[in-house]
């Protein structure tokens, strides 16, 4: 990664990190606008507009918990921090995501983002259970139905760990609920309904944004390769600021979202990713021709 560090008073990262502050100017920008206009859009367009803003914004707040684009880690907290998905206190789940990045990758008793159960939990489960753990790994099923599931299971862990005040995620939820109440206040301020807009930023967002983890880490006995890359187009790419190179990601979290394709050569991601059958060159059009109603591999991972 180049960077430009040297001077004591230079207040980014490095220097191209304008592009992430464009990205942010624009997520909370264009929000803003969509419902200050939503007489205009009427809802049939700004709710899928909050949609993508959403989905959006949750990429967003990965590329500021991970460094950008100021060198000020509380700077870039505080701009992760405004909710307008509402449903996640952002300290909370940075904490959670470092947590992803240092754990033994898909292991469900280990990483935080494994979609992975493990022998033991299958052998203890009933079949509607076992048949929504199988169903999860269909994208179609992952979007629209497991987005709901996932994002209740999140706030209760969390609200439970901050009333045990674990990790400092009482001051997480704490923090959380004035930025709610900041977002909430300012949207009634439009005349656009509060669940109009949460139906568009929660759950649009959600659904948009659970198409990049789907094929995203995938395990295979032997394999040391889990993470997975997928050749987006430039709508999609922008959408998740390239995250769905996620080789290359995992390879370096430090590197920010318009250098990841630049990493991804680097460290010959692509080919890793071919040799173990983790490349997706159709890009996201090929995921779900696989895997909308197919799943893309056993809920129940092995143990090493």
């Amino acid at each position: 990664m180049v960077t430009d560090n040297s001077s004591p008073s230079r207040v980014w990262s490095e220097r191209g990190e304008w592009r992430t502050l464009l990205v942010v100017l624009s997520v909370y920008g264009l929000t803003a606008l969509t419902v200050a206009r939503y007489e205009v859009l009427t809802p049939w367009l700004a709710i899928p507009m909050l949609a993508v803003l959403g989905a959006w914004h949750l990429s967003m707040q990965h590329e500021v918990l991970h460094g950008h684009p100021f060198k000020s880690q509380f700077i870039n907290d505080a701009i992760g921090s405004i909710p307008v998905t509402l449903w996640i206190p952002y300290l909370a789940f940075k904490k959670d995501h470092h947590e992803h990045h240092k754990s033994d990758l898909t292991n469900p008793e280990l990483d935080n983002e494994s979609y992975y159960v493990s022998q033991k939990q299958w052998d203890n489960a009933g079949p509607i259970r076992r048949a929504a753990w199988t169903a999860n790994r269909t994208i179609l099923f992952r979007m629209f139905v497991w987005t709901i599931v996932s994002t209740i299971s999140y706030v209760t862990l969390v609200l439970k760990r901050a009333i045990r005040n674990e990790q400092g995620d009482r001051l997480a939820v704490s923090l959380h609920i004035v930025g709610v109440a900041f977002v909430v206040f300012l949207v009634s301020l439009s005349t656009m309904p509060l669940w109009q807009f949460a139906l568009g930023t929660v759950y649009g967002g959600r659904i948009l944004n659970a198409i990049r983890p789907f094929p995203e880490h995938k395990y295979q006995s032997g394999v040391e390769t889990r993470t997975a890359m997928i050749m987006a187009g430039p709508f999609m790419s922008l959408l998740m600021l390239n995250n769905n190179l996620h080789i290359a990601h995992h390879d370096d979290p430090r590197v920010p979202w318009y250098r990841v394709n630049e990493l991804s050569k680097k460290v010959n991601a692509v080919e890793r990713a071919r040799e173990v059958g983790v490349l997706y060159e159709g890009g996201y059009a090929e995921v779900f021709r696989k895997f909308s109603f197919k799943p893309v591999d056993s809920p129940v991972r092995e143990r090493n």
